[in-house]
């Protein structure tokens, strides 16, 4: 029968489809996992890039809380010299944390409010806070901010960045930050004092709709926006919101 031949051809023609594809998407997922494998050194603290930009000198133009260094470059691809005005911490080389805090019974977020003067503005934000010498590591910086910005220590830690990576804040800044998450802390009664020059509010039961709607609105700065949307990815991953 000729209708049961062309069926029989069809569905040998559809596994054969379907085998191709299968192959297709084995190859696809092979690739990009060789190409991520190899484009990512785990033993860098941040993503490298090779270039072939040369630092030829550096100088230090102004030193206070921060300090302004005027760092000239050269490159096959300049005619000339270049002079960057570069913002580094006085006080620290370990670069800085930011610690997103979530309560999971009541699905809600701790964060903080205060006078940002770059901006000239009260806004909310995240603890923050500089690596010093006197942490251990990255995460033990960001267990000390958390407990003198936001009274909190303890709880379930989530690095928001694959391990042996910091993220540059800023074109012109030399600070590498590490973001982290941390669910269920618990309240310190009598937490770390806060620097002297810091004025906080601690802001407790923010959804994380209201969340998003700091970052939208502006009601965050950039590097506070982006530590709480990596750690609402997270949150989603856990289960924690939809």
């Amino acid at each position: 029968d000729v209708s049961v031949v062309i069926i029989i051809q069809n569905d040998i023609m559809m596994r054969r489809l379907r085998l191709l594809l299968s192959l297709f998407i084995t190859l696809t997922w092979f690739l990009v996992d060789a190409a991520s494998s190899n484009g990512s050194p785990s033993s860098s603290r941040a993503f490298y890039r090779p270039h072939d930009y040369d630092i030829v000198n550096e100088e230090v133009l102004y030193e206070g809380w921060r300090k302004v260094i005027r760092r000239t470059v050269q490159s096959p691809k300049l005619t000339k010299h270049i002079d960057f005005d570069v913002i580094d911490q006085t006080h620290s080389t370990g670069g800085a944390v930011i610690i997103f805090a979530w309560n999971s019974t009541s699905k809600s977020a701790t964060i903080i409010r205060e006078y940002m003067p770059g901006c000239h503005r009260v806004l909310g934000g995240l603890a923050a806070g500089l690596v010093e010498e006197k942490h251990a590591t990255e995460e033990d910086a960001a267990r000390y901010e958390l407990e003198e910005e936001c009274h909190l220590a303890g709880g379930t830690w989530y690095r928001l960045i694959d391990d042996g990576v910091s993220v540059p804040m800023d074109k012109y800044v030399q600070t590498e930050i590490v973001p982290y998450l941390v669910v269920d802390p618990h309240h310190v009664p009598n937490p770390r004092p806060i620097d002297d020059e810091e004025d906080i509010e601690i802001v407790t039961d923010v959804s994380a709709e209201e969340i998003m709607q700091m970052v939208k609105k502006g009601d965050m700065n950039l590097v506070g926006g982006w530590g709480a949307l990596l750690a609402l990815v997270k949150l989603r991953e856990l289960g924690e919101i939809q």
